[in-house]
């Protein structure tokens, strides 16, 4: 009789999930380094975007520049080794690209929440492939005169273009539904400390300061992206495209108002915070597949 074979009900343990899990924590020993370098860069952008939103929500300027991942790229490249610094940040963001498609095809669970959270990642160095882009052609000059083009006024063609389609301003409002919702999700992400769930290691009052910087950076994005979808929304119920925002034309639009110029201001906050969140946390991250548990 083969004694490797149990009958059912026999007590025979699974070895299927320890193994998932073993090969997961394997591969984060082994390319765990590539992810905090990553994450690293990712604050580097964080934290210069913070610093152009508050350029334009307290001093109101941002030097011509706009305040996104295009306005840092340029920020970096205006300053002291602009060229030197934009290599080391087109190598560490190259890096978290490739991080978070480790982090999308690990073993783990590939339903529920584990699926939408692989789905997350690869939009997300998806956006960073856009930012390497920027990177490249500000490093060789050679960006077209559609790269010039700002992120709002790219939107706004985007969101005029769907406008004019069949259903078109009720596509543009569920875009705008969709952004809010994502925004909520960062503001509860931080709330409740779920951002704690890929980092370890780190305790006292470095763990603390972990903990204040994430919740704070996390709620700041989340409240950018629920004003950039009130925009979308506000496009939608007007039909005029004008009325979409990006990242620079949400925070201009908020500093112009009353009560609005004091969010913009903690938003600007946040995103720093983010950006030293980033860094603080990059030498704890975990590399492992995303799960419902």
């Amino acid at each position: 009789m083969d004694t490797a074979t149990q009958a059912p009900g026999s007590g025979a343990t699974d070895t299927t999930e320890p193994s998932a899990k073993s090969t997961a924590s394997e591969m984060s020993d082994r390319f765990e380094w590539i992810g905090r370098a990553g994450w690293i860069a990712k604050g580097i952008v964080y934290g210069l975007i913070g610093v152009l939103f508050l350029n334009i929500a307290w001093l109101g300027r941002s030097d011509g520049l706009e305040a996104n991942q295009k306005g840092a790229v340029e920020a970096i490249a205006e300053g002291p080794f602009g060229s030197f610094l934009l290599i080391l940040l087109a190598i560490g963001l190259t890096l978290y690209v490739i991080w978070r498609l480790f982090t999308v095809v690990l073993p783990g669970d590939w339903t529920g929440r584990a699926l939408l959270d692989r789905l997350g990642y690869a939009v997300s160095a998806a956006t960073y492939v856009t930012v390497l882009v920027a990177i490249i052609d500000v490093l060789l000059s050679t960006a077209s005169a559609s790269g010039d083009e700002s992120e709002d006024r790219i939107i706004e063609a985007l969101v005029k273009d769907t406008l004019s389609m069949t259903a078109g301003r009720w596509l543009v409002a569920l875009a705008g539904a969709v952004v809010i919702g994502i925004g909520i999700v960062f503001v509860r992400k931080g709330w409740t400390k779920s951002f704690r769930d890929n980092i370890s290691g780190d305790d006292g009052l470095e763990g603390t300061l972990v903990d204040r910087l994430g919740t704070i950076g996390w709620i700041a994005r989340g409240a950018v992206m629920i004003v950039i979808g009130w925009f979308l929304g506000v496009a939608a119920y007007r039909y005029d495209p004008d009325e979409a925002a990006g990242f620079d034309d949400s925070i201009r639009q908020l500093a112009n108002t009353g009560w609005g110029s004091l969010i913009a201001v903690g938003i600007a906050g946040g995103f720093i915070a983010f950006g030293a969140f980033s860094i603080v946390s990059a030498r704890h991250r975990d590399l492992e597949g995303p799960r419902n548990d």
